[in-house]
């Protein structure tokens, strides 16, 4: 079990801040239908563009915010590890050794109290060599029992040990049980919110992609609209130089070619400024080399919306709320619990050894339970109490802040895919009714039946309608990508977080 938990991937009923959050979708969500659209591969796959792929690929490997954020995932599942190992025996081998005067033996709580039998000894000694002497026999062959005799031991001793331990603390109410899961969903959440931050890195990314194509076009939509003056000034001039037209024609032709070549450094300044603003997001130099292209691919046709039941899954940054909130209630749970008495187990096995002359050992082993019962601690677990409460509180409206904010995502990105849907058709049409008027009236002022004034205001027209054209078109790409962020999908779901 703990191995599971440590992976994160125990199959638990649904907890009560998944059932939380649904309630809340069913509530609020107006959008969805009874499509099950699969999410389970990256947005952009449907996109026919080899230039979005390069970049992504790039980007979802290289960026410096996502490596981080791995790192922080892995920070957090070292943390859960840490508090399950709350829950396990901690054995250890410990040696021990040192080096005292003999002297101080005396101190040891072992022998202090001991009587001391020199006096008797001696007394003893006197008389036996009394009697011995009474008898006829030798007195110097008894035994020398005078306390002095033979007081031959070392200066120091050594005492040394060898021992195994180990203890157990006991979790009979569940403090360390409830803070290892909770830290257990904390891993979870981290790991939620890399990867809510890699579904926005991507839709940041496929943007600032789509930004550089339509700045590049730009770029090169305005050239031509500047050549394309020139050759009108070139064919006004000669005109004027045959009498077929006046100077003022040609006056306001050059004050067109003008207004339009004001435009270059501006467009070439947005080019340049989007090429680093997608370095950027790639975790690359300002200046490096980006793919080459500046069309704006056809969009295909729009994704399935789903139930607004899958936001829970679907999200990953309302599954990082969910899991917090789970944390944050268990870590109260755990709070509560520090009111409660600790059990631990202790025991230990192994050989003690002395050290005079000879050392001598002895087998040593022992096992003990220890209770402790928290009686006053200046308020820190009433408080810390408290604070889990508050923490609990938080989660909570943050959960329900998150689900509003993504409804919200959803049900604006769906509009947003019909508003630009229509105004791109509008842009279309505009700009083949201004190409269709530019071509007849240049076509009518040449064979002399129109007014250059026609050609002027039409050109200008055209102009205009080239550069909305493409300014919709990218809109129509912007609003799928936006689409596609807010629905999200489990293309990138860590396995512990899998739905």
């Amino acid at each position: 079990m703990i191995i599971l938990l440590l992976a994160g991937s125990i199959a638990i009923a649904e907890t009560p801040a998944t059932t939380e959050a649904r309630a809340l979708v069913s509530t609020w969500a107006e959008y969805g239908d009874e499509t099950r659209p699969d999410r389970s591969l990256g947005w952009w796959k449907g996109i026919d563009d080899p230039g979005l792929q390069e970049v992504l690929k790039v980007g979802l490997s290289d960026n410096p915010d996502l490596l981080a954020a791995e790192a922080r995932v892995q920070l957090a599942r070292a943390g859960t590890w840490q508090s399950v190992a709350n829950l396990l025996p901690n054995i250890y081998f410990e040696l021990a050794s040192q080096k005292a005067p003999t002297d101080a033996m005396g101190l040891n709580p072992m022998t202090a109290n001991m009587p001391d039998y020199g006096e008797i000894f001696e007394s003893l000694g006197a008389m036996l060599a009394d009697i011995t002497a009474a008898t006829g026999g030798d007195p110097t062959s008894l035994p020398n029992f005078s306390a002095d005799s033979g007081n031959d031991m070392p200066d120091t001793y050594t005492q040394s040990s060898a021992m195994l331990k180990g203890s157990l603390a006991v979790d009979i109410f569940g403090r360390q049980t409830m803070s290892a899961f909770a830290a257990s969903k904390t891993a979870q959440a981290t790991a939620a919110s890399r990867d809510a931050m890699t579904q926005s890195l991507a839709v940041q990314i496929g943007s600032a992609w789509y930004d550089l194509v339509a700045a590049r076009k730009q770029v090169q939509i305005v050239e031509e609209q500047v050549s394309a003056g020139k050759e009108m000034l070139e064919i006004i001039q000669l005109r004027y130089e045959r009498g077929e037209g006046s100077a003022l024609d040609v006056f306001q032709q050059r004050q067109q070619v003008a207004s339009t070549e004001i435009l270059l450094p501006k467009v070439r300044l947005g080019s340049k400024q989007a090429h680093q603003r997608l370095s950027i997001a790639l975790g690359k130099a300002p200046d490096a080399e980006l793919p080459q292209s500046d069309k704006l691919p056809k969009v295909p046709p729009a994704p399935a919306i789903g139930s607004s039941d899958r936001l829970v899954t679907d999200r990953a940054d309302v599954q990082a709320a969910i899991d917090t909130l789970d944390s944050a209630r268990l870590q109260r749970g755990s709070a509560i619990a520090s009111l409660a008495p600790t059990v631990t187990l202790t025991g230990q096995y192994g050989r003690q050894y002395l050290t005079l002359d000879e050392t001598d050992h002895v087998d040593s082993w022992g096992l003990g339970a220890a209770a402790s019962v928290p009686l006053f601690g200046g308020g820190r677990t009433h408080a810390g109490i408290k604070a889990a409460k508050a923490n609990r509180d938080i989660a909570q409206m943050g959960l329900r802040s998150q689900i509003l904010s993504a409804i919200q995502q959803i049900e604006s990105a769906i509009e947003n895919e019909r508003a630009s849907a229509e105004s791109l058709k509008a842009a279309e049409r505009q700009q083949l009714a201004a190409t269709q008027a530019y071509t007849e009236s240049r076509s009518r002022y040449l064979e002399g039946l129109a007014p250059y004034i026609n050609v002027l205001a039409s050109q200008a027209a055209h102009q205009a309608a080239q550069l909305g054209l493409l300014d919709a078109q990218r809109s129509r790409i912007q609003a799928r990508i936006q689409l596609h962020g807010a629905l999200g999908g489990t293309w990138n779901r860590s396995p512990e977080n899998s739905p």
